[in-house]
């Protein structure tokens, strides 16, 4: 979907529990709550430490026109309908932080604002685009924040900072097409990290605008045949270092999803695998890898129920949440343990998306 669409001991110990194959079991202790409605196609979340509250993103509906050939030449149309969203627990208020950003539709999905990041004194975000540079100039000019990463100013306003689609008309890592749909950014000091799902690669995009390559992704081999591995999400861990969740190519392919880890200035490694389609990635407070399944049997299946697992230190997964998660799409966590999740993503722009509370025994 992602593609067509869209300290040593410590970190030993981490690695050790990752690598551990395990059976899932089920966890008895925890409470799925919505506590926002009415989203218009939120995508990836992130707790605003300075300000209490979660911040999500909406990547809206697209628009009427102009409309513009996408990936596969499906046509693509413009909107400013994204959106971000605040919701702040201690007064369970919601309000819309930002409106008019841009958002385009195709008849597979709406693309547009998928990520954001409240740390390091400012809102970094990205968008997404399925698209090429005929593309967006076909979008008209207030489609120019598409397939970049960008700032969200204290009034709301969006300000463009790296253009990913320029590196990747430019370089073109993976070869299959040209393609910039990034879907996941984390910040780091000086910039951001960014998974580009369209471009099978993790990019650094400094404060001044300059990107570059980290890694690229390379193809799957399953049953004698390459499968892209497209990256979902990235995050740092609690040993300092980088993990990329990876959606895994189309058609789904059952349990070939993994996770990598990424030190800067060497090559990613798979830490774990046996997963179908992971569309994000969080820690918890005592350090436990959540991994975010977009849908359990996969994207293909008309089963939209996802899955939110738990590794445990030991390598154990237990299943934090199922029932209730149709097509999740981004997970946080706050101070106190909460887990908030966002919820219906994969919509054609219908205000039906969910933002759920995840509480659960406090170990």
């Amino acid at each position: 979907m992602l593609r067509r669409l869209y300290a040593a001991t410590l970190a030993t110990a981490m690695l050790c529990g990752l690598m551990t194959a395990a059976a899932s079991q089920a966890a008895a202790d925890t409470r799925l709550d919505v506590v926002a409605e009415n989203l218009v196609t939120p995508r990836g979340l992130t707790w605003d430490a300075h300000a209490g509250r979660v911040l999500v993103t909406e990547a809206g509906k697209g628009g009427p026109a102009p409309c513009a050939a996408g990936v596969g030449g499906y046509p693509a149309c413009f909107g400013t309908s994204g959106a971000i969203t605040s919701y702040t627990p201690r007064n369970g208020k919601t309000e819309r932080i930002a409106t008019g950003l841009p958002s385009v539709i195709n008849e597979f999905s709406v693309l547009g604002l998928h990520d954001i990041d409240a740390s390091h004194g400012r809102i970094s975000v990205v968008f997404g685009l399925g698209g090429q540079m005929s593309t967006r100039k076909g979008l008209g000019p207030a489609a120019r924040g598409l397939a970049q990463t960008g700032t969200i100013d204290r009034n709301g306003r969006l300000r463009p900072v790296g253009d990913l689609l320029a590196f990747e008309e430019r370089y073109n890592p993976h070869r299959a097409d040209v393609n910039a749909n990034a879907y996941g950014i984390t910040r780091v000091p000086g910039g951001t990290l960014v998974a580009e799902a369209g471009g099978n690669d993790i990019l650094w995009v400094s404060d001044s605008g300059s990107v570059r390559m980290l890694a690229l992704l390379p193809d799957q081999i399953i049953d004698g045949s390459p499968s892209e591995s497209v990256p979902s999400a990235i995050v740092r861990g609690p040993d300092g270092t980088f993990y990329i969740s990876e959606y895994s190519g189309e058609p789904t392919q059952m349990g070939k999803a993994r996770i990598w880890r990424l030190v800067p200035g060497w090559k990613p490694t798979v830490v774990t695998s046996g997963f179908t389609g992971i569309i994000d990635l969080a820690f918890d407070r005592q350090g436990r890898m959540l991994v975010l399944e977009l849908a359990e049997q996969g994207f293909d299946s008309p089963d939209r129920t996802g899955r939110l697992v738990r590794i445990e230190h030991n390598g154990k997964r237990t299943v934090l949440a199922r029932e209730g998660l149709e097509h999740p799409g981004g997970v946080t966590v706050a101070p106190n343990g909460d887990i908030y999740l966002t919820n219906r993503t994969t919509s054609l722009g219908e205000a039906n998306g969910q933002l759920l509370r995840l509480r659960q025994g406090r170990s």
